[in-house]
């Protein structure tokens, strides 16, 4: 198998998951907080509540991953400039007028952004905002919670590594696995629908999983550069997705991405993953490995902060990109 298995180890917290998008009519549910802290709950005598936040005494750090090796070929994005700055909103427009015009986008890259600093601060905190686990990295700049890559070098300091996520990633996509890429397993499958409004600077969007529709939101859309790049941004909340037989789901998910004429690229996806989905994956694929899950756990995965309790979710940051549908190669 291509994943080893103290590789596995990395799945801590259920890397093997995909976006997601909300069940509900609100379009993803507002905004899942994008920098300041969460300050402190509750001032006054006589004990009061837990603090919402705890300022953080120790940061992450980076640690190498492995390269993976595809066992098929997939689209490459659009090389393209970032139109994304880093500081477009997270709060999702209330209305956009659909213009009739949908652009069917397929995801050809799904990665652990490797740099723990990178990402989004999904709890509104720069430090901790529950009880986090014994091997729980520490946090990122300016709150930043990719706690997934913050992992990297307390795995390489056993013999593992992450790129063990990343393959299992890459294979799902290609849908087979093995040393010889012949054991097919379950299709990874997700795209975007976009049906983008730039006079309104806005999209309605239907997140796809399998070719069917699994819900929608509307994101935020904004032209920097003039040139037809534009930068999508928002909140997609959550969806079940299944890979290698594993079910699981990402929540609080969060979005930037670059999309032009042939793709999306330069996507930067934020999301939680909750303690029993990362307990059943773990397990799924090495016995025994979901006794860890509990020890690097750091956000609470519906993102209220209450010191007074342990962590029941792990955060991660990935890169994604994908092509139109339809396309292929080094599009431009």
């Amino acid at each position: 198998m291509k994943i080893r298995k103290l590789a596995l180890l990395a799945l801590l917290g259920g890397a093997l998951m995909a976006f997601g998008c909300s069940d509900d009519d609100d379009n993803g549910g507002g905004s899942a907080g994008d920098g300041g802290s969460g300050g402190e709950a509750g001032a006054g005598g006589g004990g009061g509540s837990a603090p919402a936040c705890i300022p953080a005494e120790t940061m992450c750090m980076n640690g190498e991953i492995d390269p993976t090796e595809p066992c098929c070929e997939l689209a490459t994005p659009p090389n393209v400039p970032d139109a994304c700055t880093g500081d477009e909103s997270l709060e999702n427009p209330a209305s956009c007028t659909a213009t009739g015009e949908v652009v069917t986008h397929t995801l050809t890259v799904f990665e652990i952004l490797d740099d723990c600093n990178a990402g989004f601060d999904l709890d509104s905190c720069d430090g901790s905002s529950c009880i986090a686990g014994g091997f729980t990295p520490g946090e990122g700049t300016d709150g930043v919670d990719n706690a997934l890559a913050g992992l990297a070098p307390v795995l390489v300091g056993v013999g593992g590594n992450l790129g063990g996520v990343n393959q299992a990633l890459s294979d799902a996509l290609c849908g087979l696995s093995g040393d010889t890429c012949e054991e097919q397993i379950p299709a990874l499958e997700l795209g975007f629908a976009v049906d983008a409004n730039l006079d309104e600077n806005c999209a309605n969007v239907g997140l796809l999983v399998g070719g069917e529709e699994a819900g929608s939101v509307i994101l935020n859309v904004s032209d920097a550069n003039g040139m037809g790049h534009v930068c999508a941004s928002g909140t997609v909340g959550t969806i079940p997705v299944e890979i290698g037989g594993t079910e699981g789901a990402f929540a609080n998910a969060v979005v930037r991405m670059t999309i032009s004429q042939n793709g999306f690229s330069n996507g930067t996806l934020g999301a939680t993953v909750d303690a029993d989905t990362a307990f059943a994956i773990a397990e799924a694929l090495l016995e025994g490995a979901g006794a860890v899950v509990g020890q690097v756990l750091d956000i609470s995965e519906d993102l209220t902060g209450d010191t007074s309790v342990g962590c029941n979710a792990l955060s991660g940051t990935y890169g994604i990109g994908g092509v139109v549908e339809g396309s292929g190669g080094p599009a431009q």
